[in-house]
């Protein structure tokens, strides 16, 4: 079988400074080369400017593609090896997945490598793409070890994945028969608390990170109806949304105790709740307007941003609030000093939807997931600077 070799250039500008470089040794077959090309294009298209290709040993990947093209089941395989990992994909035009799916997945192997290398030496610009691959990837959290997400990329199904933010690797924690959202790290940063399927309803759990996790899974909620968009309040306590017949509430839960108190709010519906300055921050429902509002010690709710133009995904920082809206046709990453009053966009110069931002740990970066036309969501980080009041 005859293999065509590809060499890839690049021209680096002069007084460069390349922060991470990949050496690429990509080959196909013959009737595989127009794929093989796309491939190499779109590499081209979205790798990093902190990134470059090189052809030297000494780069800080070096890895091996090879895309062959079966003409009987009318199949393309490509599969790279970096060290001791190897990644495969496949595509059939008569199967259930888009061409361009299966040259974005080709691509996002090395793509990624490089931001997420960048990633961990905090070596990116303000505004940075940090995942790559076709499949789903949102819900955010930080810690200062990790950032984890929820992705479908390896089963189909949504797990829970986690960036080494020391090493730049990606490792995750599937549980099998079940979906998982919302991951969120503990202020300990020894457990994951999210929303899972794994008893056939919606329902909060949390499990140690460790090798072990999926024999020491906990199951928070206990009702009937769906509960979902869990958070921490502190290590040992938890707060989420558990549905009732004709609505929802709040639920704060102690795990030590397992004692739980509901909270009905003066809302048609609440979501997202999260630990605010004072109380319990979270959106509100009210006749067809989503706000953001706090749940206060004594019981009082006061307003924390209602706009027209609807409110979603609070995270708080500090005094600072950030979060979701479409105040110009296109959904944004907000912030608000809470003791100014002062909002500004974190994500002015994305022209496509943007939802679920969260803090990490120092109040430095913003993750949140970008959703572009027609394709799923990706993980992007933008830098925190408040501008000066």
């Amino acid at each position: 079988m005859k293999r065509v070799l590809f060499a890839i250039f690049v021209i680096i500008p002069l007084f460069s400074f390349t922060i991470v470089t990949l050496n690429l040794s990509m080959s196909s077959t013959i009737g595989a080369s127009p794929v093989l090309n796309d491939i190499e294009m779109k590499i081209f298209e979205l790798l990093p400017k902190e990134a470059t290709i090189t052809e030297f040993a000494t780069a800080t990947f070096s890895m091996n593609f090879f895309l062959s093209y079966n003409s009987t089941e009318n199949t393309y395989v490509g599969e790279w090896k970096y060290k001791n990992e190897t990644v495969r994909y496949e595509y059939s035009p008569k199967g259930y997945k888009y061409y361009r799916d299966f040259v974005m997945e080709c691509a996002s192997f090395p793509l990624e490598k490089a931001s997420f290398y960048l990633f961990s030496l905090n070596e990116f610009p303000d505004l940075f793409q940090l995942t790559f691959h076709p499949a789903l990837d949102e819900y955010c959290d930080f810690s200062d070890e990790y950032l984890v997400f929820s992705s479908e990329r390896f089963s189909g199904n949504r797990n829970l994945f986690l960036i080494d933010r020391k090493s730049g690797k990606l490792f995750y924690m599937p549980i099998y028969g079940s979906s998982e959202y919302f991951p969120r790290i503990s202020p300990d940063r020894k457990n994951l608390l999210f929303q899972g399927s794994l008893h056939g309803n919606w329902n909060i759990y949390y499990m140690p990170i460790s090798d072990d996790y999926s024999s020491k899974i906990k199951l928070i909620s206990r009702g009937k109806y769906a509960a979902y968009n869990p958070n921490w309040l502190d290590e040992n306590t938890v707060v989420y949304v558990q549905e009732d017949a004709t609505s929802n509430h709040l639920v704060v839960k102690n795990l030590k105790t397992m004692k739980e108190e509901s909270y009905y709010l003066p809302f048609d519906w609440v979501f997202t709740p999260v630990k605010g300055r004072k109380g319990i921050i979270f959106v509100g429902l009210k006749e067809s307007n989503f706000g953001i509002y706090e749940l206060l010690p004594d019981g009082t709710v006061t307003t924390v941003e209602d706009s027209p133009y609807n409110e979603f995904d609070p995270d708080v920082f500090d005094n600072y609030l950030i979060f979701s809206s479409n105040r110009d046709g296109v959904f944004r990453i907000y912030a608000k000093n809470l003791k100014t009053g002062r909002v500004w966009c974190l994500t002015e110069t994305l022209p496509y939807d943007a939802f679920y931002p969260a803090f990490s740990e120092d109040g430095k970066l913003v993750a949140f997931s970008v959703y572009r036309k027609d394709m799923e969501p990706d993980i992007w980080i933008v830098r925190f600077k408040p501008p000066p009041e």
